[in-house]
């Protein structure tokens, strides 16, 4: 095989691909990286660890075809050092050389014979838009549940939940502590329906390298496969093998709550942030104490060492006070750009959080309660 390919595009080919495989595969086959050349101009360069394919297309001017495998961490790490400009890459069944104006390198092959076949991604279901996809996709990722805790009923936990609803893609996640909700708008495919259910950071290290123009999603038909495509990079992902827990019911009701506070939400963050500096741990509470026009928040041992009082509007939750932890209220207030409504009912229920003007999040958090 011979092709000449430019140093910058085979560098961030190889450094997106060789990050999702494994450290230490059971097989070694399993650390390499294909590399295909045919007769057009183009060569594509994948990876398999048998959860998870990336395939990207790279420009290349192809003067012999051929296919290759090679270490995908040596391959990331002298793509990354080859000067800026052309390089040219030459394989034979022993070993690769890639040569630029005063650096060569010559690395190891691996049998690519070996090398276990790629999945076939499903027919794409529609499009949204990357950047978008990404942003939330990348924060529901955060809600999700541990994979080391989420085994047996709650495995599904474990993944962010993207479901069309029409010309509306719905992402959702939960830790059972908290949930998040996100509404984007997609351009669906024909058929509006589909789901999807991957590893949380699966799904948020995919979509951070597809923010740019549009993000093609195909959901699982047989065997539980999905794949999200952009325009130069297709993954392939095992689903998680469980549905989605049903979360619609712990969505506390409106109209059911006693009242409603309403602040700048990043006042409120920031707030919070301070009055979490006097805890003494992260799962110790800050606590968030509603009075006329003024919610204090407060840290420390049982929110008496350090306090921030901001103005809110308030509406039937006089005397209210309830716990949280900081780091969930962080994760949930951080989307909100302007003001939040926090609903609730009595502090040792969970509490609805959503932005005043925007109907596309919602997000949930459970109380700690308080001695």
């Amino acid at each position: 095989m011979k092709l000449r390919i430019e140093q910058r595009d085979l560098a961030v080919a190889a450094k997106q691909a060789h990050r999702r495989l494994p450290g230490n595969p059971p097989n070694p086959i399993l650390g390499g990286l294909l590399i295909e050349a045919g007769d057009d101009s183009a060569a594509t360069l994948s990876g398999f660890d048998l959860e998870v394919a990336t395939r990207a297309v790279l420009d290349a001017d192809t003067l012999e075809p051929g296919t290759v495998l090679v270490s995908g961490r040596l391959l990331a790490d002298v793509a990354a050092a080859m000067p800026t400009g052309p390089v040219d890459l030459v394989a034979d069944d022993r070993e690769v050389t890639l040569t630029a104006p005063g650096t060569t390198f010559t690395l190891p092959t691996m049998e690519h014979r070996d090398y276990p076949a790629l999945p076939t991604p499903p027919g794409a279901t529609g499009t949204a838009d990357g950047a978008e996809f990404a942003r939330v996709v990348v924060h529901a990722a955060q809600a999700a549940m541990p994979p080391n805790e989420a085994v047996g009923t709650m495995e599904g936990f474990a993944g962010v939940h993207v479901r069309a609803d029409g010309d509306t893609l719905v992402v959702s996640s939960s830790d059972r502590y908290r949930i998040v909700r996100h509404r984007i708008p997609w351009s669906p495919d024909g058929a509006t329906g589909g789901e999807l259910l991957i590893q949380a950071d699966g799904i948020a290290a995919t979509a951070k390298q597809m923010t740019a123009g549009q993000v093609r999603l195909a959901f699982p038909v047989d065997g539980g496969i999905a794949s999200l495509t952009s325009d130069r990079l297709t993954v392939t992902s095992r689903t998680i093998a469980v549905d989605f827990p049903p979360i619609d019911n712990f969505f506390p009701d409106p109209d059911k709550a006693v009242g409603h506070i309403e602040v700048g939400a990043p006042e409120l963050l920031e707030a919070v942030k301070r009055a979490s500096l006097v805890n003494t741990g992260p799962e110790q509470a800050v606590v968030l104490k509603v009075g006329m026009d003024v919610l204090t928040v407060s840290g420390g041992a049982e929110g008496s060492k350090g306090a921030s009082r901001i103005e809110a509007g308030v509406d039937g939750l006089d005397e209210f006070t309830a716990g949280y932890r900081p780091s969930f209220l962080v994760s949930l207030l951080a989307p909100i750009n302007g003001a939040v409504r926090i609903w609730a009912t009595v502090p040792t229920k969970p509490a609805l959080i959503e932005p005043v003007d925007d109907d596309t999040y919602r997000a949930v958090c459970m109380p700690i309660r308080l001695k």
